[in-house]
């Protein structure tokens, strides 16, 4: 066994290609060749320690230490020749052992493009009794820029965060949350976290009592009863901006007959924005046409 791991012998290996340091203003899209095959001479200790690991028959070429070759339209090449001394230190030979299969290795360089999108939370909120979202999550900042081959970037339309998960809420929360990326090796968001204000409150039930415009009827009407109750629920902090002017109710007249009807639907047209879940009681009301 230490005879034969002392001597020297001829093989022939396949080694993976990968690149780093792509140029600033490429995006790597396409290998032509993503293995080559390699002729050396070594001694048997070493071509055992490569046949033990996967990892050392890896090749990364480092683009900013060799300059690729421009050949046509996004076609690059780097000489096999300069990937020699690497090689020789991975393997720990010298230079004048190895023998690439090929003279070039090829891959694809495209332009990289950019266009600014919006951001869309992707989050699930859970509360605590009686709290809620005060307001749409605020997203700083809305808007980023991408960067990828155009291809990609034509049918790019929005961006999403990763998904965000909370629970028991019951105060504001910041934090921040990267950008989903389901193309990594072809696009580049920047930036690529954005943050999420989740703003909370507390939320109570509360009603104010309101008179039924009928102003868009012709006829004068008189309604029993005259006012109606809008139910609504909303933050404590804005339980003293509400008024019965901030709300309007009408009656639903599309398609009915005044003469023949004694009741009339009602719905709710105007409201302020910081309640929610509004309703009405009574929804229809019996009425009379005075003239």
């Amino acid at each position: 066994m230490l005879i034969k791991l002392s001597d020297f012998y001829t093989v022939n290996y396949p080694f993976q290609l990968s690149y780093k340091n792509i140029p600033a203003d490429k995006q790597l899209t396409l290998l032509y060749d993503s293995s080559i095959n390699v002729n050396f001479r070594a001694r048997g200790i070493t071509i055992f320690l490569l046949n033990m690991s996967k990892n050392s028959r890896n090749i990364t070429v480092d683009l900013e230490q060799i300059q690729p070759m421009h050949q046509e339209n996004d076609h690059y090449f780097v000489y096999t020749q300069e990937l020699r001394d690497m090689l020789a230190e991975l393997i720990e030979i010298p230079e004048t052992d190895i023998d690439f299969s090929k003279t070039t290795v090829g891959f694809t360089l495209e332009d990289l493009m950019s266009k600014e999108v919006e951001v869309i939370e992707k989050h699930s909120l859970q509360f605590k009794p009686q709290y809620d979202l005060y307001e749409p999550a605020i997203i700083t900042p809305r808007k980023i820029t991408v960067y990828g081959p155009r291809k990609i970037l034509d049918t790019l339309t929005k961006a999403y965060t990763e998904p965000l998960t909370l629970t028991n809420l019951d105060k504001d929360v910041a934090v921040d949350v990267k950008i989903q990326n389901k193309h990594k090796e072809l696009l580049h968001f920047e930036p690529n976290t954005v943050n999420l204000r989740i703003r909370v409150e507390k939320f109570t039930e509360s009603s104010v009592e309101t008179a039924i415009d009928f102003s868009s009827i012709k006829q004068e009407i008189k309604s029993f009863p005259a006012t109606v109750k809008v139910n609504f629920k909303l933050a404590q902090k804005d339980f003293n901006n509400i008024s019965a002017s901030q709300f309007q109710v009408i009656p639903e007249t599309e398609g009915l007959d005044l003469s023949k009807a004694d009741k009339i639907h009602l719905k709710l047209v105007r409201k302020p924005d910081f309640t929610r879940n509004e309703w009405i009681t009574p929804t229809d009301v019996e009425f009379l046409i005075t003239k």
